[in-house]
């Protein structure tokens, strides 16, 4: 953002004093464990939010990869809920990127949008909306569902307080899928909400990944403020929508876009096809790579199929199921060992959090994502006795790629698996870099030693630096 924008959004930052916190100690017979009798609990929670007049917290997103390691997203918001308007401070790490506010206007909900990273601001109105609504709400609802739950989750410390756990199947509320799962968390001695967790959720576009919503750091209040909720409109901000400027920009840089008619469903069957490989077998050029679930390897030749070096990722954590529950992740690690053949050496680097390498699949399903703005469609070809059909997608509608970098992807027309993919690179000189996957084997067996890091026992350990 420029420094104008960012100058602009600290101005319009109101400083407020909360008022009226509730104070709110150990609940009735609260000195037991309370939270084996749910219906009972669920009397005294309600109780005790029936004293709540206003709301404050946070909440934010986790990304999870199919394989289990997670990252927390950088943007999140801060939310203050009243009975009549609310507003909501979304945040880039600590800087303020925009506000949202609804308000009463009659029976309707005004809402203000305003954007400090393209400065600019909307104004819509809703029909019906804010007026009458309960802040607490959703806590209520999640309370209403604790003698549904599937499982108590024992005890946790979440900001600095004991607190216990309920995990509910989103299944059993509205049309959601069976692997939705919610958690719940209360603070033990007050029995009020302390986070709420929704796992397993979809991203659009990241099919290799789903999302953790969570809502965390509660605040209850009597009252807040009226002056916090009304709208601060920089001078000299654009009454347009974001997505306006952000097409703009896009559209100087990276030009027009074609658009394919891909047919309906198309990509959610290749998605599906995808998440459903155990194991896998696929050629990069001069490297063969070998994958399932928490494992995979690559062997790298050289121009005369000489075996130069062999590289293993193997992913290790508590939880070794699809995903973690513990959005954190502090027990993942991915273990690199690189041996290298010619110099007879060996290394072994140990990942975590964000400098972990991606999963050979991640990229695979990334693309499988793009399918259905693929720019056009390829005439059927056979592939290695396979009919398959084929897309080409521009690689500047994703990232900030740039114009004439193509993805080109063959999929069997029968299985909706790749057996050939492509990227094509432009080079400063005018020439094009290609880069292939090819030799596409699906589920194939793979012996269990071929995943498993072996080195030569004359082979001289050397520290990763020095590789």
């Amino acid at each position: 953002m420029s420094s104008r924008a960012i100058k602009l959004a600290a101005a319009a930052v109101i400083v407020v004093a909360i008022l009226g916190v509730l104070t709110l100690g150990p609940g009735g017979r609260g000195s037991g464990k309370w939270w084996l009798v749910p219906v009972a609990a669920a009397k005294e929670i309600t109780a005790s939010l029936d004293k709540v007049e206003a709301l404050v917290y946070r909440q934010q997103f986790v990304f999870v990869r199919p394989y289990g390691s997670t990252h927390v997203s950088g943007n999140w918001q801060k939310c203050y809920q009243a009975r009549d308007m609310s507003r909501k401070d979304t945040y880039y790490d600590d800087e303020l990127v925009g506000i949202q506010y609804n308000l009463p206007d009659g029976n309707d909900t005004t809402r203000y949008d305003v954007s400090f990273e393209y400065q600019c601001y909307t104004v819509e109105q809703y029909e019906g909306g804010a007026r009458g609504r309960d802040p607490v709400e959703l806590l209520r609802f999640y309370v209403s569902l604790l003698d549904k739950a599937d499982r108590v989750l024992g005890t946790e410390i979440f900001e600095g307080r004991k607190c216990v756990g309920f995990e509910i199947s989103a299944g059993k509320y509205g049309n959601n899928p069976e692997e939705w799962t919610d958690r719940i968390w209360f603070d033990v001695e007050t029995k009020l909400p302390v986070r709420i967790e929704k796992h397993n959720r979809p991203v659009t576009d990241h099919p290799e990944q789903t999302f953790t919503f969570i809502q965390d750091q509660f605040e209850y209040y009597v009252q807040l403020p009226v002056d916090m909720f009304a709208p601060q409109i920089p001078e000299g901000f654009a009454n347009t929508h974001p997505d306006n400027i952000r097409a703009q920009r896009e559209k100087q840089e990276k030009g027009e876009m074609l658009f394919a008619e891909v047919p309906p469903g198309l990509k959610d069957e290749i998605v599906a096809a995808l998440k459903g490989v155990k194991t896998a077998v696929y050629r990069q050029g001069a490297t063969a790579v070998f994958l399932s679930r928490y494992a995979w390897r690559k062997d790298i030749y050289d121009g005369r199929d000489q075996l130069r070096r062999t590289e293993w990722f193997v992913i290790e954590k508590e939880d070794m199921a699809k995903t973690s529950w513990d959005f954190n992740d502090k027990d993942y690690r991915l273990t690199q060992t690189i041996v290298d053949f010619e110099d007879r050496t060996y290394t072994t680097i140990v990942h975590r959090g964000d400098s972990c390498p991606g999963h050979p699949m991640d990229r695979i399903l990334f693309l499988a994502g793009w399918i259905d703005r693929a720019d056009c469609l390829l005439e059927n070809a056979e592939i290695d006795g396979v009919e398959c059909f084929g897309l080409e997608l521009s690689a500047k509608k994703y990232g900030s790629n740039p114009d004439g970098m193509l993805d080109r992807m063959w999929f069997d027309v029968q299985r909706k698996l790749p057996a050939k993919m492509e990227g094509e690179l432009p080079r400063a000189d005018g020439t094009k870099a290609v880069i292939v996957k090819d030799q596409f084997e699906w589920d194939v067996e793979l012996p269990a030693e071929i995943l498993i890091p072996d080195i030569p026992p004359d082979f001289t350990f050397v520290e990763p630096a020095e590789m």
